[in-house]
């Protein structure tokens, strides 16, 4: 009985691992890493977007030119979410990530999750903006969207 339990928690502690195994991938014309769900693929690595899709999500990254503060990123975001007809968007967040400074917001865009973050690396002055979508209700996948929003770094 005791080599039952032995073995069933070694069974749930690799599934465990497998589940939030990540992966880190970088952007690199721009010096910016983020991590990500292992099942993610790079799908365009070049010097204007970056995207990833993973099951049932997708992450796309894009430079944007303008004169910006972090202090205006929120608003730039919200702009962002109106210019592409996002519904029930709610406030902007605050990023939690590691150097980066900048904003994400939550809403719907034809029936399926979108969380919209703009960011600026204040070292390099590089304005970015991130894109996850992902199928409404699914927990996992949400946990996982503000976990890849929040890695965001800049090896620069």
């Amino acid at each position: 009985m005791k080599r039952f339990f032995v073995l069933l928690t070694l069974i749930i502690a690799l599934s465990n691992s497998t589940l939030i195994a990540q992966q880190t991938y970088e952007w690199k014309y721009y010096g910016l890493e983020v991590t990500v769900p292992n099942d993610f693929k790079v799908v365009k690595n070049t010097n204007e977007e970056f995207e990833m899709k993973g099951q049932g999500m997708g992450m796309y990254m894009f430079i944007f030119e303008g004169d910006i503060t972090a202090e205006d990123m929120d608003e730039a975001v919200a702009e962002a979410a109106l210019g592409m007809d996002m519904q029930e968007v709610d406030a902007a967040h605050v990023i939690q990530g590691d150097g980066l400074d900048g904003f994400y917001v939550e809403g719907f865009k034809d029936g399926v999750r979108v969380m919209l973050a703009g960011m600026i690396d204040p070292k390099s002055q590089t304005n970015f903006m991130m894109l996850i979508t992902f199928y409404d209700e699914d927990e996992v996948a949400e946990s996982d969207a503000i976990d890849i929003i929040n890695s965001v770094t800049s090896t620069k």
